[in-house]
């Protein structure tokens, strides 16, 4: 994302401030006519004069009279600026539309469309509405399945777990362990998925900064924890919990390239290079545990 830092004046280099009709420095007039027969990109209000920069959210040249400093210290032209900053996104409209439409809607904009989502929403927002977001999407991705999973085991025949040895409890106390299990797993992975959140965040953070994106952790805790909305997925049973993983991750590339302007190689750096890492030593882990399985006697 272009920070305003001052645009170079076309006459003597010294940096001007968008919106500036003459250079600081050296008095030059800024309002520059295009030389004839030439490519020069033009102001897409102002076709008589040069155009110094792109607009940032609409891609609209502007000349420098309709340059604005935008909130986040990007450059765009007179008529985004004017415009309301950001659209709002739907879960910081909660109260207004209610917490479970809130929830759905963010959901549904996230996996259907990450790029439009992230591009027009704000990019800061508190700590504990991206955390409370990340929890409710782990309880909604883990629910259905793990309630399948748990409701296999109510239903199988006790007579067959008892005659593999399993047959000293009575089946009573073997279900009402399921029914313990069960709750205390949906009250767990949730909790525990809002943790790896925050460590996922910061690391991606860490990388996002060493890539040169001007992030701020807030930023990358919001984009991290909203790119979860794909757990909506876990709605559909098994599927849902091994497809949106890959599909969160996904997304996460788009919300960090759409939220700080950066390219798609440095978005796709900060949002996959710890989560490949980590998949490598854990297979290199267990592999190196198994071998050493393998040569013991």
């Amino acid at each position: 994302m272009p920070l305003v830092s001052g645009i170079p004046c076309p006459f003597c280099q010294a940096s001007f401030a968008p919106g500036a009709q003459r250079c600081p420095a050296c008095g030059a007039s800024l309002l520059v006519a295009p030389p004839a027969d030439s490519d020069v990109a033009v102001c897409a209000i102002h076709p008589e004069w040069m155009s110094f920069h792109a607009c940032t959210r609409c891609g609209a040249f502007a000349c420098s009279q309709c340059l604005r400093e935008g909130p986040r210290g990007e450059l765009v032209c007179a008529r985004c600026h004017e415009r309301s900053p950001y659209a709002p996104l739907p879960w910081d409209q909660r109260e207004e539309l209610g917490w479970v439409k809130a929830f759905w809607k963010t959901c549904v904009e996230v996996m259907l469309r990450p790029g439009v989502t992230f591009g027009r929403m704000s990019p800061e927002g508190s700590v504990g509405s991206s955390l409370l977001f990340a929890l409710l999407t782990a309880f909604v991705g883990y629910f259905v399945t793990s309630l399948f999973y748990f409701a296999v085991l109510l239903v199988v025949p006790y007579e067959n777990l008892a005659s593999r040895g399993m047959g000293e409890p009575g089946p009573s106390f073997f279900r009402g362990l399921v029914v313990f299990f069960f709750f205390g797993w949906v009250v767990v992975m949730p909790v525990l998925s809002m943790v790896i959140t925050v460590v996922a965040s910061a690391l991606d953070h860490v990388v996002l900064r060493l890539a040169g994106a001007p992030s701020t952790f807030a930023a990358t805790l919001r984009g991290h924890a909203l790119s979860q909305g794909v757990y909506l997925l876990g709605l559909v049973p098994f599927c849902g919990m091994y497809v949106m993983p890959f599909w969160s991750a996904g997304v996460r590339v788009a919300a960090y390239q759409k939220l700080y302007r950066v390219g798609w190689g440095q978005a796709a750096l900060g949002a996959l290079l710890v989560p490949v890492l980590s998949c490598c030593l854990g297979v290199g882990g267990y592999a190196a545990m198994m071998m050493s399985l393998v040569k013991s006697p």
